[in-house]
């Protein structure tokens, strides 16, 4: 199949315990994880450090998170859309909201509220991370 145009997205998931840091949207209640759209020629470790500084202000480089999973899907149109997700567990830094015309609020959110104000892709991912995490300790 060929492709009409295919687009690049990478998502930074922040997780603290049973929670994880958000971005509210300003014209509705929805949440969405901190990043964006990549560039033309950027890959998806340099667009997502420089949509963390965008919207954050925090300065990342790409040994402070780690991969996660890529989740493409190809509309009626054939243009195709990868997300690019990856993990970052150490939070040593200082995240704040430096997007409010965009954003009204950076917070930690518990993961179960999360998924019922995000969109259908993103709630698959945090649903299998927090699965495959819980499985895990039960193992341990």
């Amino acid at each position: 199949m060929k492709i009409n145009k295919h687009r690049h997205k990478s998502k930074l998931i922040v997780i603290e315990d049973s929670s994880l840091l958000v971005l509210e949207k300003n014209d509705k209640k929805r949440y969405v994880f901190i990043g964006g759209f990549l560039k033309k020629r950027e890959s998806p470790e340099e667009g997502l450090i420089r949509e963390i500084y965008e919207e954050t202000g925090v300065i990342l480089n790409k040994n402070h998170f780690k991969y996660y999973t890529t989740n493409t899907i190809i509309n009626g149109d054939k243009n195709a859309l990868s997300r690019h997700y990856f993990i970052l567990t150490k939070k040593e830094q200082k995240f704040i909201n430096k997007e409010p015309e965009k954003f009204k609020s950076l917070k930690w959110v518990k993961w179960t509220k999360v998924i019922k104000f995000t969109n259908s892709f993103d709630k698959n991912i945090i649903e299998r991370l927090f699965n495959t995490l819980i499985d895990h300790e039960t193992h341990i």
